[in-house]
């Protein structure tokens, strides 16, 4: 009898090693699965770089990030093809720059350009339009981002140029999908003329105080001479009796 016992108590306590060891099995299954497909979306988003020294791996950026040096390259390429160009680039100009803004806007620049009849004065008179991209302050703290272009303006005509005029504008950065015809996945929208009116530089506050500086002392040194040579001398004093 006891050995049937016995035989009771090994079976029931195999049974619980058995049902234990399912579980385990289990979790360490669905564990497993959960790391395989873990690992297969971060191998999705990773890029290989080739080098000299081998091949290395580096985590791709969100399809939706833009960093600063896209957004301005945007910007400026938008502005040179824009608003530079001469009887030969004009049409490929605009081609370029046309994907690159929301259409209406697009189409009011456009409009302009047609009304000053620019394509037919650069014709006319031989003439080309060059434009220099001083400054562009972005704004990328909240969404939609914003960006203010700064430029410099010359028309030249034969040998003859003009003297530089501001043009700057304002606009929103709206994301889009990338393509062909604009690869930074951003359009301009809400596109503005404004007046030219650049931010001053840390380098350029520090020359204009100095040279305030300068002025004022200069300004005092001639006061101080110019009072030294009109002091009237010092009367004498009366012979005594």
């Amino acid at each position: 009898m006891s050995t049937v016992n016995n035989l009771d108590k090994s079976f029931a306590t195999n049974q619980r090693v058995v049902v234990f060891a399912s579980v385990m099995a289990l979790i360490i299954s669905v564990i497993n699965g959960l790391m395989t497909a873990h690992a297969y979306e971060v191998s999705g988003k990773r890029v290989y770089v080739v080098g000299a020294a081998g091949t290395f791996s580096a985590l791709a950026a969100a399809p939706e990030a833009h960093t600063p040096f896209e957004m301005r390259n945007l910007v400026r390429q938008f502005m040179k093809t824009m608003f530079a160009h001469d009887q030969y680039t004009f049409k490929a100009n605009l081609d370029a720059a046309l994907p690159l803004i929301d259409d209406t806007d697009g189409r009011r620049i456009y409009g302009g350009f047609k009304k000053g009849q620019v394509w037919e004065n650069y014709v006319h008179y031989g003439a080309r339009q060059v434009l220099d991209v001083d400054s562009i302050v972005l704004q990328t703290k909240q969404r939609p981002y914003s960006a203010t272009a700064y430029c410099r303006q010359r028309i030249f005509m034969g040998d003859q140029q003009s003297a530089p005029t501001g043009l700057a504008a304002h606009f929103n950065l709206t994301e889009v999908s990338r393509s062909e015809q604009n690869p930074y996945g951003l359009q301009l929208t809400n596109f503005d003329y404004v007046p030219y009116t650049p931010p001053v530089t840390k380098e350029e506050q520090a020359f204009l105080k100095n040279q305030a500086s300068d002025r004022a002392a200069k300004i005092a040194a001639l006061k101080a001479a110019a009072g030294a040579t009109t002091t009237p001398p010092a009367s004498k004093s009366a012979p005594a009796e």
